[in-house]
C-alpha cells in the first residue's frame, strides 16, 4: 500500500513538475531553478509526512525557535 501511495506523491509531483516548468519564460533561468527546487521540496514534504505522519509541523517549530523571544515578554508562560 505505501509504495502505491508513494508512487502516486511522485507521479504526481512530475505531472505537476512536466505542465508547468515549460510554460515558465525563456532564459529564466532562476525561476526555473526556485520552482525546481519548491516543487522537490514539496515532494520531499509529502514523502515525510508520509512515512512520518506524527511529524511535527511548521508551526511547531516556529513556536520552538520564537518561545525565548515570549518568555522575556510574557513571563508567566
Amino acid at each position: 500500500m505505501i509504495v502505491i501511495q508513494l508512487l502516486g506523491i511522485t507521479l504526481l509531483a512530475a505531472a505537476i513538475f512536466a505542465y508547468d516548468y515549460p510554460r515558465l519564460r525563456t532564459g529564466a533561468k532562476k525561476e526555473k531553478i526556485a520552482f525546481a527546487v519548491i516543487t522537490a521540496a514539496g515532494w520531499a514534504i509529502a514523502l515525510l509526512l508520509m512515512f512520518f505522519p506524527r511529524m511535527p509541523g511548521p508551526t511547531e517549530l516556529i513556536n520552538y525557535a520564537t518561545r525565548p523571544i515570549w518568555n522575556i515578554f510574557y513571563p508567566e508562560g
